[in-house]
């Protein structure tokens, strides 16, 4: 969405073969780029420099562009936080035993495989990794090269917009920020994983 010169109309989800260069009013789109969603964010709100969350699940894609060059607010979906403690929402258990047909629950654990995103034997958590310093047995833990983007460029991480979609729109969440505990910024708190290695530095 930020790189893409043409908008695409959607209807029903379907892309409309005609491009539009430009917005001009609120709708379903894809593609498109930032600037022509900022002058129209801008004419929306009468505002020069209109606050936006962007919501994303890829920090190359969606996450660092709208935090690096959009200046947004930016809040990372990031599944994996299922799979260190955080429970899925009410909500997100409601929509997936609609959805999903009764022969198909359980497909990965059926197959032997773990859900998407469960902690993987081979390379461990997605939020902290265990270090060996100098070749010795001492071991330490860091942050993965993934947690700290997601606390450098987003605002703030959840598993999925279900855990958020009933909150009031006053609603004050958990920010990142370089001075608090890596704790903060998780929502509705943060992975096992993180709150151990927090709580080991204390």
């Amino acid at each position: 969405m930020l790189s893409n010169p043409v908008f695409a109309p959607t209807v029903n989800d379907v892309e409309e073969l005609e491009g539009l260069p430009s917005l001009e009013k609120p709708g379903w789109y894809s593609q498109g780029n930032w600037p022509h969603l900022h002058e129209l964010l801008k004419t929306m709100t009468g505002k020069q420099e209109p606050m936006v969350a962007y919501f994303g699940d890829s920090m190359r894609s969606d996450i660092f562009p709208a935090t690096t060059f959009g200046k947004w607010e930016t809040v990372m979906i990031v599944e994996e936080m299922e799979g260190e403690g955080v429970p899925k929402s009410d909500a997100a258990m409601s929509n997936e035993a609609q959805v999903e047909p009764q022969e198909k629950r359980g497909k990965f654990e059926g197959q032997g495989m773990k859900s998407p995103s469960a902690v993987s034997n081979q390379w461990g958590s997605y939020f902290v990794d265990v270090h060996r310093s100098g070749g010795g047995d001492e071991e330490h833990q860091i942050l993965t090269w993934c947690c700290h983007c997601i606390h450098s460029y987003s605002t703030m991480a959840i598993p999925s917009v279900e855990h958020i979609a009933d909150l009031p729109l006053d609603y004050k969440f958990p920010r990142f920020s370089p001075d608090k505990p890596c704790t903060v910024g998780y929502y509705p708190r943060p992975p096992d994983s993180v709150m151990k290695m927090c709580e080991d530095l204390s």
